[in-house]
């Protein structure tokens, strides 16, 4: 009985040598713009990476900027690092340029969050980090006018 060898060992099922062809595979020669071992080189277009800044300034997660793109999340971070800062950094300035016109605009609601987040005033009774307005609680009264509390505040400011 003939005892049978995998195929692809370089043998025949008798145990003599195939001749037929070589035990390896061929290696074709890689394609253009592709690497040695055989992944292609991804050329990033000024329209790409306009792409990229656009969905970083949306808020887009990286992982799904990449698969949109048709890259892996590393390539992506490497090769475009400076559109998705640069989107992030865009977006901040221009909901903080949003947020001033529109507490400008006579918007309590912006004025008040301004003045917690970037004034670094707080309610409540914890004291203010600048001092400001320290002296001002002190002489203003709830029986007082907005108006004679307003100018009293402004006296304090200097």
């Amino acid at each position: 009985m003939a005892e049978r060898r995998r195929a692809g060992s370089g043998t025949s099922t008798r145990g003599a040598i195939n001749t037929t062809g070589p035990a390896s595979p061929a290696t074709a020669p890689a394609p253009k713009g592709a690497h040695k071992n055989g992944r292609i080189t991804i050329e990033i277009t000024d329209a790409m990476r306009a792409d990229v800044r656009r969905f970083a300034e949306i808020g887009t997660p990286y992982a799904i900027i990449a698969r949109i793109m048709g890259m892996s999340t590393t390539t992506l971070k490497r090769r475009c690092r400076t559109e998705l800062d640069a989107g992030v950094e865009v977006a901040n300035a221009r909901i903080a340029l949003t947020l001033f016109e529109t507490a400008m605009n006579g918007n309590t609601t912006a004025m008040l969050w301004w003045e917690k987040t970037r004034a670094g005033r707080r309610e409540g009774s914890a004291p203010d980090p600048h001092g400001i307005g320290t002296r001002a609680t002190e002489v203003i009264t709830p029986d007082m006018s907005a108006r004679e509390a307003a100018e009293r505040y402004r006296e304090e400011l200097g």
